[in-house]
């Protein structure tokens, strides 16, 4: 049963990316090849890059980046997150044929990608699949004095 979910969150998560990635088509962000297996295969390159590569080079992003976010008191972290996702893009554009970010186009890429991301995921509610750790009791309503 715990590896069906994992398998269902895995598989709407690459489906949420899949429909970010043809919403950014559409608004003439990114173009790709008009299949089906193309779409799934860059779906499956960005969350395998997300969960793997993003995390190391957003890392190395934030420590280069330390003074801007030192002096703007964290709001250049923003700009952080842009950046990274507009080079895990890159990343996977260089990896795949018949996938390519329009010119100028690498910051609103995948910042169309994310937020329809974070639309779909929204509205399915996968964040009420995912196990955040062990289960924690169920509170008591009463208050202590």
């Amino acid at each position: 049963m715990d590896i069906l979910r994992k398998l269902l969150i895995v598989s709407l998560e690459w489906a949420s990316l899949a429909l970010g990635v043809f919403v950014a088509s559409k608004w003439k962000l990114l173009t790709y090849n008009n299949d089906l297996t193309t779409l799934a295969l860059i779906a499956m390159t960005l969350g395998i890059l997300n969960s793997y590569v993003r995390p190391l080079v957003l890392g190395v992003v934030l420590i280069v980046s330390l003074p801007a976010l030192l002096l703007t008191l964290g709001l250049a972290y923003y700009l952080v997150v842009l950046v990274t996702n507009g080079l895990i893009i890159l990343l996977a554009e260089k990896l795949l044929d018949g996938f390519r970010i329009l010119e100028g186009h690498w910051i609103l890429a995948p910042l169309c990608i994310s937020l329809v991301s974070w639309l779909f995921t929204s509205a399915v509610g996968i964040e009420q699949v995912k196990p955040f750790g062990r289960p924690q009791p169920p509170k008591d309503d009463s208050i202590d004095i």
